[in-house]
């Protein structure tokens, strides 16, 4: 008995796209991380046979691009929220650091 076709593998790659798109505006990233893990799986699924693309194909892949875009967007602005948290930190263990060492 045969797999899922390729078109069924797409349609469920591209609803994990969905799902991992809103988690990630959520900021749930372990939940992305551990979905992307299936999500390749199935992708790898898809194009093993290496058959050319039909419309339903194209379209799939251009959906997931699209989702992927937008959860890469997501993952870039919290990068940059942690790492701005990181640096404030940083900036009041130096300020507490320095007004330990005036002697205060």
């Amino acid at each position: 008995m045969p797999g899922p076709s390729r078109h069924q593998l797409l349609t469920e790659a591209h609803s994990i796209s969905r799902r991992m798109a809103e988690l990630g505006e959520s900021d749930q990233w372990s939940e992305v991380i551990e979905l992307e893990a299936e999500r390749r799986d199935l992708l790898e699924q898809a194009f093993a046979n290496h058959l050319p693309a039909d419309a339903l194909v194209a379209e799939r892949v251009k959906a997931i691009l699209a989702l992927d875009k937008r959860l890469m967007a997501r993952s870039v602005d919290a990068r940059d929220r942690i790492a701005a948290a990181i640096a404030q930190n940083a900036k009041g263990r130096k300020m507490q650091s320095a007004y330990h060492s005036a002697g205060a």
